[in-house]
């Protein structure tokens, strides 16, 4: 008896099937492959291009080159030594109280140098020079605003440093945006205000004396730290620390002793960000005698804790602070309080966005001394980019319900203005 054979035509058909729809099915499974690879790509691009603009829109210009270490660019022995040329233009009309002004907004000019003067290793400089060249607002309104100048001259540095690099550490020396500055600048992101609430620009100063704003003859390092497992998802560990000694106290006739500041911040890979920051200042006891007619009964001491978020439409700040003896009022006259700042933006369409958030920073209630002065407003504002933050025009209203020391109101501020910023840069390598 014979078996039974499958038709040869069968055979054909079943083989035909099989090739083809395992080709097929091979095909949509590279389609599928090739189709997230392109979405992860265009995904990464857009992340990076929400970064840069976060750097761009952010007060110190150091940041730029922190993203690059915590990138790992500094290891490369090759990388190119640096002159860059910047500037930029911050032009306001305001108006408060029915009164009207045109000033400027922060504007400024500087030059940077890094040079590799051994594999691995920089020699860095930077000077900049800020602009009051409009008629500005009173000392008054402009107290504690994002960017506060503490100098009353038409041009005046901002920044004055020197330092080294290698890929672990930055130290430099001069007068530089502090270690506390790395918390507080989540949410000092407002044009033409701001920053009242942090401490960061304490006393109607910029920060340089105490060392929370611009700190002035400041030695800073910073430690970049990669110790966690990579499936963790963390970036570089980032640790500051600075030292001062024998800077004024702002609006008295003493000094401070030594002044030292620290913060820490950690940073995911998705962009969220927590930080803490400290800055003390000793207040030498032979002072305090002299210093109790200004509220000032023992150290100065500012504590700062925050956090930051960001994707590529939106963006959003939280600061909490806690100050002894470092912040005044109208008067000048220091006093115990607790502060929080808030800082959103979102992108509407395009160029445009939205920006709102709140400064509040309230005396403890035993501070009789304060008299009725506070700080408390909220602000909501728009902008149309032009290239990322760095080029746009912005508005934004201050719905202002803060006091001066004898109970008197500030009244709401209203601003347009422009930013633009322009730059070159320079590169070269050793032959």
């Amino acid at each position: 008896m014979k078996t039974a054979r499958p038709p040869l035509l069968l055979l054909f058909c079943v083989a035909v099937i099989l090739t083809y729809g395992n080709g097929h099915l091979y095909a949509a499974e590279d389609s599928n492959r090739t189709g997230a690879a392109e979405a992860a790509v265009i995904k990464e691009a857009a992340t990076q291009q929400a970064r840069d603009r976060e750097i761009s829109a952010g007060e110190d210009p150091s940041t730029e080159r922190e993203v690059e270490i915590q990138k790992g660019i500094t290891r490369w022995i090759d990388e190119p030594n640096e002159l860059n040329l910047y500037g930029s233009a911050r032009i306001r009309y305001r108006e408060i109280n029915n009164e009207a002004d045109w000033s400027d907004g922060g504007s400024r000019a500087g030059v940077s140098l890094r040079h590799q003067y051994i594999p691995r290793q920089w020699f860095t400089f930077r000077y900049e020079a800020g602009f009051n060249l409009l008629t500005r607002v009173t000392s008054l309104l402009d107290q504690g605003e994002s960017g506060g100048e503490g100098d009353n001259s038409d041009i005046f540095t901002r920044l004055l440093y020197v330092g080294v690099e290698t890929p672990l550490l930055v130290a430099t020396i001069g007068k530089n945006w502090s270690s506390y500055y790395k918390v507080a600048g989540f949410t000092d992101r407002f044009e033409g205000t701001g920053g009242s609430a942090s401490g960061t620009y304490n006393a109607g100063t910029d920060g340089g004396l105490t060392g929370t704003g611009r700190a002035d003859g400041v030695l800073q390092s910073r430690f970049y730290i990669d110790f966690f497992p990579d499936r963790w998802g963390i970036k570089p560990f980032n640790l500051n620390v600075q030292l001062q000694n024998n800077e004024p106290i702002p609006n008295t006739n003493s000094s401070y002793g030594t002044t030292a500041g620290a913060s820490a911040i950690l940073t995911t890979e998705k962009d969220f960000t927590v930080g803490i920051a400290l800055n003390w200042a000793n207040v030498p006891g032979s002072e305090l005698e002299e210093l109790a007619a200004y509220g000032i009964n023992d150290d100065a001491v500012a504590l700062l804790a925050g956090t930051r978020w960001f994707s590529e439409r939106w963006y959003t700040g939280l600061t909490i602070s806690r100050l002894v003896n470092h912040e005044a009022n109208d008067e000048y006259i220091y006093f115990d309080g607790s502060g929080i700042e808030l800082y959103s933006q979102y992108q509407v369409q395009g160029p445009w966005w939205l920006t709102a958030g709140l400064n509040a920073l309230i005396p403890d209630k035993g501070e009789t001394q304060a008299g009725d002065y506070r700080v408390e407003y909220g602000i909501i504002g728009a902008r149309y980019s032009f290239d990322g933050f760095s080029k746009m025009i912005f508005l934004n209203a201050r719905i202002d319900n803060s006091r001066l020391a004898d109970g008197a109101a500030l009244g709401n501020t209203y601003t347009i203005g422009v930013r633009w910023d322009l730059g070159k840069k320079f590169n070269w390598r050793h032959r």
